[in-house]
């Protein structure tokens, strides 16, 4: 995990360093450049290069600006420019058709899909590298199709398709070694000998690593070396983390790989690599119990970052720093140097977590833990302190680490800042209502902690369930919940009430709750806390349930009753590959006869449509009645039209509008949509789809409904919706559930718990 995203490995003309930077020919320029980079002056090496594209262009000079243009886009990326990366790469493709440069337009195809690749951009990313390894084989270059050979290899392992990937990577080290390009070989067997030991092949990453180690070694003095003797350490790293067996094997092979690196960056004065070759060494130390050594290396690594403005190495150094304090008992500094970490953090929300090689780690997994062992820190400072109201500072604290980390979470599943605009209109949720009280669970590797807030005041509930018995017994029963024809799930529902709710139980009696709102984390998100049950009773036969993403909601207030502007629209029939849904017209003339409104059923529900009644009217209460998927992805997550799909980028540019004149979407509501069971990601879509959409609250499934039980369920959801006006949304929901529940052919939760207030619940 050494760089946001690598480069393209191109072939450089190695010149003597007495060259000056004084040089006024584009060849001078261009060489000098490559010369900086060689010693990762990457700064130093745009700027030659950004010359000697001056002067080409004013040379009309074609393939000269192509030729550096390469060069710029491949630095851009390196040094995390993501955007001027793909502009360039896009600039030099161009250049590259016009002049009929059919290798120049292989690299330029080839760095654009890596680009995208790490702009998550997949689809468009995997056609661009076999568009140019199509080409690159036709020129029968082998030195080409090397290239891109190893960026269609990383391509693959970020998708997980380990096997096709090791492949790619094998034939581009053979292709390399018969061109001499030793660099190549050495980054595509380092780049395979990663994929396998991400996979659990511990044999072959361990042969590859030892092959990709042998080939660096020969390579002459570079910060690509040194870079590369990073990427293979991390690989013994990561091999001796999952091998007790041959652990200290690994973790020697790593040391003397980082320690290599060291020399190599210390000795061409090479900072960025620098600061890598530091942080991972103190790493190892660090896992060998060489704590004060640890140390030493990591706060040098962390100057260095610090000094050269690296963030996506800053946090880690910082972090690793806290663990280290923590070891040696310090927890004040401990404390301050997770803060620190975090506040970085906070700074680069996305793209902080791919390797050397353009493999993107799972959010939760890469910087989840950041957060998580702060807020553990905090809790066990709170356990000190014999003042109650004393100790309510470092549970505030501890709450507000991990909602920040939910916070950046959506950021990173949405691909963009879909939070932060909107928090100078938003009200903490605990101060909303007084029969309420907002359940903050917080799962860690020892224990879970429940912080639940009420208008009195928050209270803290430690329980011994381990975060992964609480995520295993989580995935157990949202399986079970969708048996329609067993109870299994009833194992799963006590056990689960017993552990969250049953610590709680009289303190919510005593504040007089009606509801409750859960902020779920993790696996928690996927499940629907209605259906937990007592032994007797389901929790919604007790309380309102709703839950909501995280501590704040947009401007939360109850919806208006009269005068609503509604859009009701979905589908009954068959449309490509999904079943007709006969029941919609009942559900949808349902919500008409309470709130009236525009309907579009069947072949009038297509996305023109929709556009235009968005265009024409500012709609309060939103209804789609059709299939919706909500994947791990955002950007394959949509709801089905007639005449195609409704993405969720799309959704928002149709919604967003009414929040920026102050009137957003009060109700959106998906009666039909679906996250895969044990997807903690895609139900990450679920939650923040109010918030995508820029509405105050949405109505959603978390798998595919019964369609008769849909309707029925819909209809009293919002007759007690426009009855009472005193009725809140999770109030409504919870009277409708209850109806379901309370028929005989509907009382299994299958049919009645998937249904989730998200958001704003008054």
């Amino acid at each position: 995990m050494v760089e946001l995203c690598q480069r393209l490995v191109l072939v450089s003309v190695l010149l003597s360093p007495s060259l000056v930077l004084a040089a006024t020919s584009p060849e001078q320029l261009l060489a000098n450049g490559d010369i900086a980079y060689e010693r990762g002056a990457f700064d130093e090496a745009v700027r030659q290069w950004q010359q000697a594209a001056q002067i080409y262009e004013g040379q009309r000079n074609l393939k000269g600006q192509t030729t550096v243009l390469l060069k710029l886009a491949a630095a851009y990326q390196t040094i995390g420019q993501q955007r001027l990366a793909v502009e360039t790469w896009e600039r030099a493709g161009r250049l590259a058709e016009q002049s009929h440069d059919r290798k120049a337009l292989v690299l330029a195809k080839s760095g654009l899909g890596t680009a995208y690749t790490c702009g998550h951009e997949k689809d468009s990313a995997e056609q661009l590298l076999r568009e140019s390894l199509d080409l690159a084989r036709a020129e029968r270059d082998a030195k080409l199709i090397a290239l891109v050979l190893n960026n269609l290899g990383s391509f693959l392992a970020d998708q997980g398709k380990t096997v096709e990937a090791i492949d790619m990577f094998r034939e581009c080290a053979t292709l390399a070694q018969q061109s001499t390009n030793r660099t190549l070989a050495a980054k595509a067997l380092a780049n395979a000998a990663a994929t396998a030991a991400r996979d659990g092949q511990a044999t072959e990453a361990r042969q590859l690593n030892e092959d990709a180690l042998q080939q660096v070694w020969e390579l002459a003095p570079s910060h690509e070396q040194a870079m590369l003797f990073i990427r293979c350490g991390q690989t013994d790293w990561q091999l001796s983390r999952r091998h007790a067996d041959a652990r200290e094997s690994f973790l020697a092979n790593a040391a003397k790989s980082d320690e290599a690196a060291l020399a190599v960056s210390a000795k061409l004065g090479d900072k960025r690599a620098q600061t890598y070759a530091l942080g991972y060494l103190g790493q190892v130390r660090e896992a060998t119990g060489q704590t004060a050594e640890a140390l030493e290396a990591t706060r040098r690594a962390a100057f260095i970052a610090q000094e050269l403005a690296l963030p996506d190495a800053l946090y880690r150094w910082q972090w690793q720093i806290g663990r280290l304090l923590k070891a040696q008992g310090d927890r004040d500094g401990a404390i301050a140097a997770y803060r620190r970490s975090v506040q970085t953090l906070q700074q680069i929300h996305n793209d902080l977590a791919f390797s050397y090689g353009g493999t993107r780690a799972p959010f939760r997994e890469s910087v989840g833990p950041v957060y998580y062992e702060l807020a553990d820190l905090l809790l066990q400072r709170a356990d000190g302190m014999k003042d109650a109201n004393a100790a309510q500072q470092p549970l505030l604290e501890a709450r507000d680490t991990i909602e920040q980390m939910k916070s950046a979470e959506l950021e990173d599943y949405f691909r963009d800042e879909c939070v932060d605009p909107w928090r100078a209109r938003t009200a903490r949720v605990e101060q909303i209502a007084t029969d309420t009280a907002v359940v903050y669970i917080i799962p860690l590797p020892d224990r879970t902690e429940l912080l639940v807030s009420f208008a009195s005041g928050m209270q803290r509930f430690k329980l011994p369930v381990t975060a992964a018995a609480l995520t295993e017994e989580v995935r157990q029963f949202r399986l079970n919940l969708e048996k329609r024809t067993t109870n299994q799930y009833l194992t799963q529902a006590r056990r689960l009430y017993r552990w969250l709710v049953t610590p709680i139980k009289d303190t919510l009696a005593l504040n007089h709750v009606q509801t409750l709102v859960f902020v779920p984390d993790g696996a928690l998100r996927t499940i629907p806390m209605a259906a937990l049950q007592d032994g007797d009773r389901f929790l919604i036969e007790q309380y309102a349930v709703a839950v909501t993403p995280g501590l704040t909601l947009l401007a939360p207030r109850p919806i208006a009753r009269a005068h609503v502007t509604a859009l009701v629209a979905g589908l009954s029939e068959a449309v490509e590959n999904y079943p007709p849904l006969p029941y919609v017209a009942e559900e949808l003339s349902g919500v008409q006869a309470q709130f009236g409104g525009q309907k579009l059923l069947d072949r009038d529900f297509v996305v023109s449509a929709v556009t235009r009644d968005f265009e024409k009217t500012q709609f309060q209460l939103v209804h789609f009645a059709t299939h919706g998927y909500f994947d791990r992805e955002a950007s394959r997550s949509f709801i089905v039209t007639h005449d195609g799909k409704l993405t969720l980028d799309q959704l928002e540019a149709l919604l967003r509008p009414g929040q920026f004149r102050g009137r957003p979407i009060e109700l959106l509501t998906l009666s039909a949509c679906q996250t895969a069971a044990g997807d903690d990601r895609a139900a990450l879509g679920l939650a923040g789809v109010a918030v995508k959409a820029g509405a105050r609250s949405a109505l959603a499934t978390l798998w595919f409904v019964h369609d008769q039980s849909t309707a029925i369920l819909m209809s009293e959801f919002y007759a007690q919706l426009r009855q009472d006006p005193n009725t809140s949304k999770a109030s409504a929901l919870q009277r409708a559930q209850m109806k379901v529940l309370h028929d005989p052919r509907y009382e299994h939760p299958c049919y009645w718990a998937p249904y989730l207030i998200i958001g704003n619940w008054l």
